[in-house]
């Protein structure tokens, strides 16, 4: 295991150990939060965020986002009640405030996914 993943591993160990979270409840949370924001900031229909995230390049894309958002939570976090550290991620990983958008790549690929499920509706019909 190399360096970088060693500290994402060690920093993703820490928040659950702080908010009291299993590794479901963990990688449930990032999935919702990367859906949601798909729904909030980059799609406006349901079928455009479900085809971003059959995407595996916006997943990798959204975890290396969120590795730094875990790094920068774990740097700050200390003897805080429960509460308040729940607050302070929820905070963090809020979508409203986000102001980066997926690569160019990342949305080619999407798009490749939409093409195909409007070629399959268009054979079906």
């Amino acid at each position: 295991m190399n360096a970088q993943k060693f500290i994402t591993e060690a920093n993703k160990q820490r928040v659950c150990q702080l908010l009291g979270w299993s590794l479901d409840d963990y990688t449930q949370y990032q999935e919702n939060k990367g859906l949601e924001y798909l729904r909030e900031v980059v799609c406006c229909d349901l079928w455009s965020v479900n085809n971003v995230a059959k995407a595996p390049l916006f997943w990798k894309w959204w975890v290396n986002h969120w590795n730094a958002r875990d790094a920068e939570f774990v740097a700050d976090a200390s003897s805080w009640p429960l509460d308040w550290l729940r607050r302070k991620y929820n905070d963090l990983n809020a979508v409203d405030g986000f102001t980066f958008w997926p690569h160019k790549i990342i949305m080619e690929q999407s798009y490749a996914y939409m093409i195909g499920d409007v070629n399959k509706e268009s054979v079906r019909v």
